[in-house]
């Protein structure tokens, strides 16, 4: 049985597709997937439509050399968008966000 949460890959959808037309399986497997409720989570938007961006979490931290200098950079997770779109950001940008280090 699937969880609710749990993410389908396409190549399963598309594995049932291909076994609904050669038997009873793809057609179970099709019919289990179809009945599995998908969230869907939009980020909020300002007037113009650009994504209002909130940070969530320090997920890891790592330290670049530039030059002769050590710099600092974090990775956000961003409230309300998917872990892949996490981005790193310097030590400018946790000093306006210091309750990210708090966690």
């Amino acid at each position: 049985m699937v969880e609710v949460g749990t993410i389908i890959q396409p190549n399963l959808i598309n594995k049932g597709r291909y076994e609904w037309k050669n038997g009873e399986a793809g057609r179970e497997l099709i019919q289990k997937l179809s009945n599995i409720p998908v969230p869907t989570i939009l980020p909020e938007l300002e007037k113009g439509g650009k994504i209002i961006l909130e940070p969530g979490a320090v997920t890891e931290t790592r330290t670049q050399q530039l030059q002769n200098r050590s710099i600092s950079e974090y990775l956000i997770k961003w409230k309300n968008l998917p872990i892949e779109y996490s981005t790193w950001e310097d030590k400018n940008f946790i000093e306006k966000h210091q309750e990210l280090l708090k966690h």
